[in-house]
């Protein structure tokens, strides 16, 4: 910390309101994964920025953040016009990811949990920064103590070749790069057999390395008894890996 800065609030969670637009649902008129990850996204950024170190004060000092694996699991999803509540809180470090949840509500009903980690980075270089590195702004990554609740990785063997997706310009975030929550779409339109008709259980999506304007990701993948394994590969390799649990809707 800088002479003369006094230490930023150390804030243990963080509530956020959203309310679910009309293009912010699917074909079954429920929200799409891809929201859930956009209001995860933007609730953690808020919360942040809350605590004195929003994304561009973290920018202009050298330092980003950047998502690497997100655990979804859906009680219900909601539908337009739904008010939701979400609350975040940062559940500590392992090894340099920082870990945070978040809970989302309808009313006093508890309709979805998300876990995410994410590791700092330098803006320039791209190196991994140590969550120590967070101590000049005098913040605890770990007030609520540590989450035995730790995301690894997706393995599969090679999996049938589905399909590509090309990268837009429409697709990138300030960071430059493939924004994270599009791979829920990514993840919906690449699902064998299609989405129509099923319901979403729980998809853990693990964000290998980033995929930038003009790239093609060649996506693999199957699903054997609502049991869904896919993963993309990009011109650096493994791009993205996920896995997820389906049901069809008339059986839930």
């Amino acid at each position: 910390m800088k002479k003369g800065e006094k230490p930023m609030a150390d804030i243990r969670q963080y509530e956020n309101q959203w309310r679910v637009a009309t293009f912010e649902v699917d074909a079954q008129s429920e929200m799409k994964l891809s929201t859930m990850l956009r209001i995860c996204q933007e609730t953690s950024e808020k919360h942040l920025a809350a605590m004195g170190v929003g994304y561009e004060k973290l920018k202009a000092d050298g330092m980003v953040f950047l998502i690497t694996k997100s655990e979804s699991t859906i009680f219900r999803m909601p539908a337009h016009g739904e008010e939701l509540r979400i609350i975040t809180r940062p559940q500590g470090v392992h090894g340099a990811e920082f870990y945070r949840d978040y809970e989302f509500f309808s009313g006093g009903e508890k309709i979805g949990y998300v876990i995410q980690c994410s590791v700092a980075a330098n803006t320039e270089t791209h190196r991994i920064l140590h969550p120590r590195k967070f101590a000049v702004y005098g913040l605890d990554p770990s007030p609520n103590g540590t989450t035995d609740h730790v995301l690894s990785r997706i393995k599969s063997e090679e999996l049938p070749f589905l399909g590509e997706r090309v990268i837009r310009y429409s697709d990138l975030d300030y960071n430059g790069h493939l924004n994270n929550a599009i791979y829920g779409d990514i993840f919906y339109d690449f699902v064998p057999g299609g989405m129509l008709g099923k319901k979403l259980n729980r998809v853990q999506i693990n964000f290998v390395n980033e995929s930038l304007l003009g790239e093609t990701i060649q996506i693999f993948g199957q699903e054997k008894e609502g049991k869904v394994l896919l993963y993309g590969e990009n011109s650096k390799g493994r791009a993205f890996e996920a896995s997820a649990e389906l049901v069809d809707r008339k059986k839930s």
